[in-house]
């Protein structure tokens, strides 16, 4: 039997909404992600399993081992990277080419917001990242960051639901590419 990563969802006022409509909806308060690890590394299943499935959300979606190293993606964080990262190997914390602060201020990867709620076991919850392709494009990207956990309640990994962030504009994204 394949672990399950994602519980079924039932919002407080009792009606049962599709994970995908939820998560594509910005309605992200009920979710919990469950998962176990099999010969030491995290399979994703129920939609993180589904690749089709997490391709159809309109949202950016990516999941993470405990150590970091991505293994699933879908389509709108590809776009929103500027680029196809190289899953199951070196790529850790995120696929984005560069990451940095609303500031501006190039941000670690292992300091994003993936790592903190892997070392933690937290959230973080609509927190701005600023996305750097390649090419130097930016975007602001609104991220809600979940743990995975297993059956006896341990961290064994990460997801994080980002969106880009039109709403506002911050110093980082009028920037010059160059810099840092």
């Amino acid at each position: 039997m394949r672990p399950n990563v994602i519980e079924r969802i039932i919002p407080s006022d009792g009606n049962e909404m599709s994970i995908s409509k939820q998560i594509a909806a910005g309605e992200l308060d009920n979710l919990t992600f469950h998962g176990k690890l099999e010969d030491g590394h995290l399979v994703p299943d129920g939609l993180l399993g589904d690749q089709a499935a997490m391709d159809d959300i309109e949202v950016g979606i990516y999941v993470l081992e405990k150590d970091g190293t991505l293994i699933a993606c879908n389509k709108t964080a590809i776009g929103a990277w500027g680029r196809s990262p190289e899953l199951g190997t070196s790529e850790k914390y995120c696929g984005a080419f560069r990451l940095r602060y609303p500031s501006g201020e190039v941000m670690p990867h292992e300091a994003a917001p993936p790592s903190v709620v892997i070392n933690n076991g937290g959230t973080v919850r609509d927190a701005d990242v600023i996305c750097e392709q390649p090419d130097g494009f930016r975007l602001l990207a609104l991220v809600n960051v979940f743990p995975i956990r297993d059956e006896s309640d341990e961290v064994v990994g990460a997801v994080n639901i980002f969106r880009h962030n039109t709403t506002k504009t911050v110093p980082g994204l009028l920037a010059s590419a160059d810099a840092g």
